[in-house]
């Protein structure tokens, strides 16, 4: 009973802190610590954000990890806070407001992913942007690259920090492009605070002074679902053994971090650029028969997923027998076999069901010459191929007068 009031005291003290510190002006209230030994980082305000997304908050465990504590953060009015343990994180994730929030910590700090045993030191921004992708949060730059132009553009100017630490003042959003794009993938955005906004729904603009404002205008965002339409091609890689080689294509292809392949409903690998994929699928099918193959994907733009399916009918390849006839005399007739891949193909004459001969091949001449009786005659060439194991079979009537 006591523990639970020493916990509601020092959550009290917290809130009551944040209440008085938004009335009186008195930052040494929450100086605790140097303020030179707060970096500030994007990468925590991403953190405490998804933290606070999480539906139980008031449990550490379903958290990504654990900060080992104490640990200290700093707010925009340049106070420190130190932070003894969990209940008092949540206390400030909660109590943050417009003119209030967090905005760095001290580093380095150690974790441990709710997953593991192992501690693991964090010693400055990029360790910690790492964390924020080993979690699966998005990072700054996929909620910028999800919403901007979507939900809010720049009122210009605005001025970013370039990856060589150099402030660049952009005039106009060709500018913006251009610099966004020499920054690389890996770029963060980095403001100089303030910057001004306006919003794409009502045009409305905003100047925001913290990372914190930037994620508020993300949530109160709602963007339309736009999936990605999917597609896949399809080619006979080997038809004996019945061996299919599936190419994903479409236009949004890079932009969709990764998709599944099903086949039957069942489901086969994940692919695509973020799962290292090479966006190739090859099976090889047992028997003959229809097949379902699927791709799925669910993005952030499509939470509730997309799928393309393609129905495959699958069969042994016989190649397209053919021949033509030419009468020589009164009952005298040649038949002379010509169709795709001929020289590679053995196949056998028949009159009537009788065998006559072998043919085909290189060195296959192609040609029956065959002397008859009056009376009508079935001619017919067949062939038995690895690619056509059940065999095809071409065939023409003949009257002989």
């Amino acid at each position: 009973m006591f523990k639970n009031l020493n916990i509601i005291a020092k959550f009290t003290v917290i809130l009551l802190s944040v209440l008085i510190y938004s009335c009186v002006d008195d930052d040494a209230f929450f100086q605790e610590e140097n303020i030179d030994s707060i970096t500030p980082s994007f990468s925590v305000v991403t953190i405490l954000n998804n933290f606070n997304r999480s539906t139980n908050l008031t449990s550490e465990s379903d958290q990504c990890f654990q900060f080992s504590y104490p640990i200290t953060l700093g707010y925009n009015t340049d106070a420190t806070i130190v932070i003894d343990n969990y209940l008092d994180l949540i206390a400030v994730i909660s109590s943050q407001s417009e003119n209030f929030n967090i905005t760095g910590l001290e580093f380095p700090v150690t974790i441990m992913f709710n997953q593991g045993t192992t501690k693991t030191t964090i010693e400055n921004e990029n360790s910690l942007l790492s964390t924020v992708s080993d979690c699966t949060f998005n990072t700054l730059r996929e909620e910028f690259d999800l919403f901007f132009d979507t939900c809010f553009t720049f009122d210009y100017p605005v001025t970013l920090v370039d990856i060589n630490q150099n402030e660049t003042q952009l005039n106009s959003s060709n500018e913006f492009t251009t610099f966004y794009q020499n920054q690389g993938v890996t770029y963060q955005p980095d403001f100089v605070f303030p910057i001004n906004l306006i919003t794409v729904s009502n045009q409305e603009k905003i100047t925001i002074a913290t990372y914190f404002e930037f994620y508020s205008i993300i949530e109160a965002c709602e963007i339309p679902a736009t999936c990605p339409e999917l597609e896949f091609s399809f080619e006979i890689t080997d038809s004996g053994a019945l061996e299919y080689l599936f190419e994903a294509s479409f236009s949004k292809l890079e932009e969709t971090a990764s998709y599944s392949w099903f086949l039957n409903g069942n489901f086969i690998e994940l692919d695509g650029p973020g799962s290292n994929g090479d966006n190739i699928l090859t099976i090889d099918f047992n028997e003959p028969g229809i097949n379902e193959v699927c791709i799925l994907a669910e993005t952030a733009n499509c939470p509730e997923g997309v799928t393309f399916c393609r129905e495959i009918d699958v069969d042994f390849i016989c190649p397209e027998l053919f021949f033509t006839i030419e009468q020589q005399g009164p009952s005298l007739f040649n038949f002379i076999a010509d169709f795709e891949n001929i020289e590679t193909t053995f196949y056998q004459w028949s009159i009537d069901n009788e065998f006559i001969e072998p043919d085909g091949g290189e060195a296959g001449d192609n040609m029956l010459a065959f002397e008859f009786s009056p009376g009508i005659f079935e001619i017919c060439i067949r062939t038995e191929t690895p690619d056509c194991p059940t065999g095809t079979t071409f065939c023409m009537e003949l009257v002989v007068e």
